[in-house]
Parts: structure tokens; C-alpha cells; sequence
């Protein structure tokens, strides 16, 4: 894990302990929502959680989140892409 992924995973631990009332003990990138007691319904809330906290936009249809990895790994892979895109279209005077 990156030290940039390693700071996402303490960042979405600490929204699912403090938010989503998750056990910290349970927390781990192989630790399946659905195991954490995180539905479809609340996976939506916690995305845009993560979106607000991380301020990146999720694609319409986010692909497989099933695990808490997997949404470490979108986040950082959206945090990277979105701030690489703006500045790469404003090449201005």
C-alpha cells in the first residue's frame, strides 16, 4: 500500500467508526461492506461522504466497491485523475 493509500485507509476508517458506527477492529482493506454492516443503500451514503471529504467526484456508476480496499483504491485513483485534469486543461496566457 502507498503512503497515499495508507492515508486514505486512516482517513475512511475513521469516517466509518465515527459516522457509519463501524468497529474499528473490523476494519481492514479485505473487510467486505456488506460485513461491516453497510448495505447498497448506505454504500451511496458513504460515497458521498468520501466525496466530500476527499473532494473528488465518483463516475455515475463507481464499478465494484465491495471492499473497504476496493474504495481505497477508487479514492485514490479519482483524487489522482481529478487533480491532474484541471490544471492539465489550463494552459492559459
Amino acid at each position: 500500500m502507498s503512503p497515499e493509500e495508507k492515508a486514505v485507509f486512516e482517513r475512511l476508517g475513521q469516517i466509518l467508526v465515527k459516522e457509519f458506527e463501524v468497529a474499528p477492529e473490523l476494519i481492514n482493506t479485505a473487510a467486505r461492506m456488506d460485513q461491516l454492516a453497510i448495505d447498497s443503500l448506505a454504500v451511496l451514503e458513504v460515497i458521498f461522504r468520501l466525496e466530500d471529504e476527499f473532494k473528488i467526484n465518483f463516475p455515475q456508476d463507481p464499478g465494484e466497491l465491495k471492499t473497504i480496499g476496493d474504495l481505497v483504491t477508487a479514492i485514490d485513483r479519482l483524487a489522482t485523475e481529478q487533480r491532474v485534469l484541471p490544471s492539465s486543461g489550463s494552459a492559459g496566457p
